[in-house]
């Protein structure tokens, strides 16, 4: 009999309570750590629990120099639009902009230049059975018009997962990419879509057969080598990354080898770069160009393959497994009666199908125990000779029923056919587990690549402990105003369990401390712990008082929340964590913000930001309103803001924890 295992079976990078406990690393003096506050409530910030899909889209979409956002609920419910109050602390929910749909990725961007931001949305194509087009919706003076049709974008569709604005040919206006997920068999349009701005307010297909071809569901859009021409980072859970940098004239070249190469990382292995779930850039280095961080983990199909974890304080064991026609099992001990819960399958196809549950040797059938079920040993005696009809099997395979007795269970699974996208269960009151194949392993360790002259160079050794996790997401601001950038990493937890996300804070010197006690992360709902899982989210300050906060996105059910950064209420510490926020409007030729550059340069160094989304998952801000962190410093000497049109505006002698403005209105 194989051995049981009362520990080590949480292959997440949490090991839950009872085997393992988390320690923060030790934070030097000099470093403020900074805490959050939970202002949802408080902020009229309203959701319900549901899929996120790779966090928001946020910008300044009425440009009155407050950042607003749409958050997707997948498809529970219609993409949320919610505008900025002018009291800075709270937001108003507009009507949808969009009906209820199979909404992945969101995007706002200007595309006709009048002014206000637009919004793109990537669908879904229902497993392949009918690819839908992106949806264009022009903003008309904060109505937002369905003009797919008008704009000659409806007849082309794919199983849309990201869009994404980008200014590919620098002509001035906003091409955009479509990337979407491998294509079914019979399907003839390309699996990814470069469509050109013609500038009359109507897109045309332009073919790029390289980039129409790459294996990818995700995009983060920079500037790599500072040529000012618009690069891609490629990536999904699935496939390695690769890096492409631009050519104006629709297609990419890929560099990933010449750029993924160093005499300072192993080639075969920063080549093969898989498992990226979401990326961050910014200039960790303050060398003026960016850096990027790639959170790393496994998307919710790859979990469900022999995911199991076990708690032995709570006596709780969770599992997943795949929802491909299988027969599977695990063996547990448990003393006198045990409780079913969270039962679950994530269904395929049109047809909704049951996974009922039999009991003991006679197959005593139940409904599904998405609740809690208590069974007795007596209930669940013997296990069945024969399994032949899709269901949960479970039997009590101990000779006695003595309730003082640590009997033996044996709980199995069948799926006769392509069933479901994973299948899910709970049991609360064993005490060890015997399962009959080796565990997955859910850790996947992040990676941070420093750009050093158009080499990414691995420079992982920096990162704690805490980042070799499964992680879905991660963002990157300055959060203590110490003039370093820091990272914000959304881990996944456990199976049934939220993990507090870790903040790393950038030391200047080489390294990253990390930070669980940020109070950014929502465990528990109404004092009950929260099943949802960490994905994605964005870093902006929300109430303009100098000091980034979060807006945090929580999968498998969760909400949406919005953290306040409480460092302001520090009155000791806001001598050293000095600001200045730049905002960036339109260059005096007319051009949006997209891509524009902000070099800041103050007594003791330059600083340097590119304006677009600071982090990608499937969705892409515009981070017009840019924040610098300075110290100690109480002056900037010099700021320059250089827009993708080529046209500069320089301004000197600012004071710290001040708002400047560079550009026009349209």
């Amino acid at each position: 009999m194989k051995p049981h295992l009362c520990v080590g079976l949480s292959t997440i990078a949490l090991l839950l309570a009872g085997c393992y406990s988390v320690t923060n690393a030790d934070t030097p003096n000099k470093l403020i750590v900074p805490q959050f506050s939970n202002v949802t409530k408080q902020a009229k910030l309203t959701s319900v629990p549901a899929w996120k899909y790779g966090g928001p889209s946020v910008a300044d979409i009425n440009n009155d120099g407050l950042y607003d956002f749409a958050l997707t609920n997948h498809d529970s419910t219609p993409i949320q639009l919610f505008t900025a109050n002018s009291d800075k602390q709270t937001y108003q929910l507009q009507a949808a902009p969009f009906p209820r749909a199979d909404a992945h990725g969101l995007a706002f961007g200007d595309y006709d230049l009048d002014g206000d931001s637009d919004l793109l949305i990537a669908l879904g194509g229902g497993n392949g059975t009918s690819p839908q087009p992106q949806r264009l919706l022009r903003n008309d003076n904060g109505k937002f018009v369905d003009v797919t049709s008008k704009a000659g974008l409806a007849d082309m569709g794919a199983r849309g997962r990201t869009v994404r604005w980008i200014d590919i040919d620098l002509d001035g206006d906003l091409d955009f990419l479509q990337i979407n997920a491998e294509q079914m068999r019979g399907e003839t349009i390309p699996r990814n879509i470069i469509f050109e701005n013609l500038g009359d307010g109507t897109f045309t297909y332009r073919t790029s057969p390289a980039f129409e071809h790459l294996d990818a569901e995700r995009v983060l859009v920079s500037d790599i080598n500072g040529d000012n021409i618009a690069d891609l980072l490629a990536f999904s859970p699935y496939s390695p990354l690769s890096v492409w940098l631009g050519n104006t004239d629709f297609q990419f070249t890929d560099v990933s080898t010449a750029y993924l190469s160093s005499e300072s990382t192993n080639p075969s292995a920063i080549n093969n770069i898989r498992n990226v779930m979401a990326m961050a850039q910014t200039d960790i280095d303050n060398d003026g160009d960016m850096d990027y961080y790639l959170a790393r983990g496994k998307a919710h199909y790859q979990i469900a393959n022999n995911a199991v974890d076990f708690d032995a304080t709570k006596q709780r064991l969770d599992l997943r497994d795949e929802g491909n026609k299988s027969h599977d099992g695990i063996s547990f001990n448990a003393i006198g009666d045990i409780t079913l819960t969270d039962f679950y399958h994530f269904p395929r196809g049109a047809k909704k199908r049951t996974l009922p549950l039999f009991l003991g040797k006679n197959k005593i059938a139940k409904d599904t125990p998405t609740n809690e079920l208590i069974v007795s040993p007596s209930q669940a005696i013997g296990f069945p000779d024969v399994i032949e009809k899709s269901g949960w099997y479970l039997g009590y395979i101990t000779e006695t029923d003595d309730k003082n007795t640590q009997g033996e269970w044996r709980l199995e699974w069948l799926l006769e056919d392509n069933f479901a996208w994973d299948i899910r269960a709970s049991v609360i009151g064993v005490n060890a587990v015997t399962p009959d194949w080796e565990p997955q392993n859910l850790n996947v360790a992040d990676i941070l690549l420093r750009n050093d002259n158009n080499q990414l160079v691995d420079i992982s050794d920096q990162l704690p402990s805490q980042s070799q996790s499964n992680n879905w997401g991660v963002i990157s601001a300055d959060f203590n105003n110490d003039s370093h950038n820091d990272f914000f990493v959304y881990r996944f937890g456990g199976l049934n369990q939220r993990i507090n996300d870790v903040m790393l804070l950038n030391t200047g010197e080489n390294e990253f401390n990390a930070n669980e006690t940020h109070n950014a992360t929502v465990l528990s709902v109404d004092n009950i712990e929260t099943q949802a899982h960490g994905d994605m989210g964005s870093a902006f300050d929300s109430n303009q008082d100098g000091f980034v906060d979060i807006l945090s996105g929580d999968d498998d059910n969760g909400n949406w929340y919005l953290f306040q950064n409480t460092l302001p209420t520090m009155a000791k510490l806001q001598q050293n964590a000095n600001h200045l926020t730049v905002h960036v409007g339109y260059s005096a030729k007319g051009l949006d913000p997209m891509a524009a550059e902000v070099t800041i340069t103050t007594a003791q160094k330059q600083q340097y930001q590119w304006i677009g989304s600071t982090s990608a998952s499937h969705s892409q801000s515009l981070n017009n309103i840019v924040h610098f962190g300075l110290g100690k410093n109480t002056q900037v000497d010099k700021v320059v803001v250089r827009w993708r049109d080529g046209t500069e505006q320089i301004q000197h002698h600012l004071q710290a924890n001040s708002k400047v403005s560079f550009g026009q209105k349209p």
